[in-house]
């Protein structure tokens, strides 16, 4: 699977989001946990089984995931949609709470739709 960033292929929000962490020498190694996530992503698509990846379908909002990472008690969540043999990274947060803030979830939901062409 090929990995992309929502509003283009090569840029987007989830990558400058990554890059922000990869320059913050107290959460590089977020961004490189993270980075690691999204490669398993891409090489086991769908048979994460296979890997220790968490990743969850947002309900109500299919078919739209989050791939989540916990480090140093911060929740790290990244949107994405599959289309075709894409991954579509769509959003990034960072959280201390359990519950995904609603405006990010529909945020997310509003890019995948135009990913997929929904509009």
């Amino acid at each position: 699977m090929e990995i992309g960033y929502y509003h283009g292929w090569d840029q987007g929000y989830v990558k400058t989001q990554l890059d922000k962490l990869r320059n913050d020498g107290q959460r590089v190694k977020a961004a490189a946990r993270i980075d690691a996530d999204i490669q398993k992503l891409a090489i086991f698509w769908p048979y994460l089984h296979k890997v220790n990846i968490t990743v969850k379908i947002l309900k109500g909002c299919e078919p739209l995931r989050e791939l989540i990472r916990e480090f140093q008690g911060i929740a790290y969540r990244v949107f994405f949609c599959i289309k075709g043999q894409q991954i579509w990274l769509l959003h990034m947060i960072e959280k201390k709470q359990q519950k995904t803030p609603e405006g990010d979830k529909n945020l997310a939901y509003e890019r995948m739709k135009d990913v997929l062409g929904w509009r």
